[in-house]
């Protein structure tokens, strides 16, 4: 499913993102709403799982710092603070250097979420086995009158 995000996002950063038809946004727009998304994401998962292992809490700050970085550049070169991406790519090439950056900050953002929260598309029938069976030994927790409507009704 992360997968399928990630191709989606890919597609979506190609040099300029048509929304509408009167909405244009730029790869750097997008890039910064991206990372700052991300960044609260990774906030987030560092606060709901903060009772987690040391090795995964540390992977949510990195992130987290590492997302901060790629929002400030992407943030400094949409306000004309940094007027060129400093890399220098071969000319000829289908993308450019905000397609990269772009790419790079999805990529590392929803690393860590995919990484400790992964699941094989072969457990998935077992583990929506096992959820059937707790909804059926709690009855969905749903709770089902024995009452009709004139209970309730005057």
């Amino acid at each position: 499913m992360v997968q399928t995000h990630l191709y989606v996002l890919a597609a979506l950063l190609i040099s300029s993102v048509q929304i509408f038809s009167f909405l244009k946004i730029s790869v750097v727009t997008l890039t910064l709403w991206v990372t700052g998304g991300l960044f609260l994401l990774n906030v987030l998962m560092a606060i709901i799982f903060r009772a987690q292992p040391v090795k995964e809490r540390l992977s949510y700050y990195v992130v987290c710092a590492l997302e901060l970085v790629i929002f400030l550049f992407a943030l400094a070169l949409r306000l004309g603070f940094v007027t060129h991406v400093p890399y220098h790519l071969p000319p000829g090439l289908p993308f450019n250097r905000a397609e990269i950056g772009a790419t790079i900050a999805v990529g590392l953002g929803l690393f860590p979420a995919a990484y400790w929260h992964r699941t094989s598309f072969s457990d998935l029938g077992t583990r929506m086995a096992a959820d059937a069976k707790t909804i059926r030994e709690r009855d969905g927790g749903v709770r089902i009158r024995d009452t009709g409507p004139g209970g309730w009704m005057n």
